[in-house]
């Protein structure tokens, strides 16, 4: 299981960002440490979950050396609450496991006929519509 670490930055209005170096598109933001934690674990796990399933790899983590360098400049050149060193925090990323998993389910007869034809209409199979449906769901 990979884990990267992140910045952790209190900004001029008090409130803490979170960056992770190896995914400069992984920012949240929360008003405290703890939510911040909470936060930098569910974006981490976005953002995990997209490179999945656009099948690009995940990058090497970086470094707690270089994580410290880098924090350190980031709130030197980003202008962060001045006098506040940032924290440097390690998240274990999520495993993501894309297998297809064959399942049976009960549907309306007219309720899967529409699935069928919307699916159809985006050039999708049922299978791949009604998982991106669940997932829309989920968010």
């Amino acid at each position: 299981m990979a884990s990267y670490f992140a910045g952790l930055f209190l900004t001029n209005e008090n409130i803490y960002a979170v960056f992770f170096p190896d995914f400069p598109e992984a920012i949240t933001q929360g008003h405290t440490l703890e939510e911040c934690l909470m936060l930098g674990t569910d974006v981490l796990a976005i953002v995990v979950e997209e490179y999945t399933k656009e099948r690009r790899k995940l990058p090497q983590s970086t470094t707690f050396d270089k994580a410290w360098e880098w924090a350190e400049s980031f709130a030197k050149n980003s202008g962060f609450k001045q006098g506040t060193a940032p924290i440097v925090q390690l998240f274990r990323a999520p495993e993501i496991d894309l297998t297809p998993v064959r399942i049976s389910v009960s549907i309306a007869k007219s309720t899967l006929e529409e699935i069928d034809a919307k699916a159809v209409r985006l050039g999708m199979t049922r299978s791949g519509f009604l998982a991106m449906a669940a997932q829309k769901m989920m968010v």
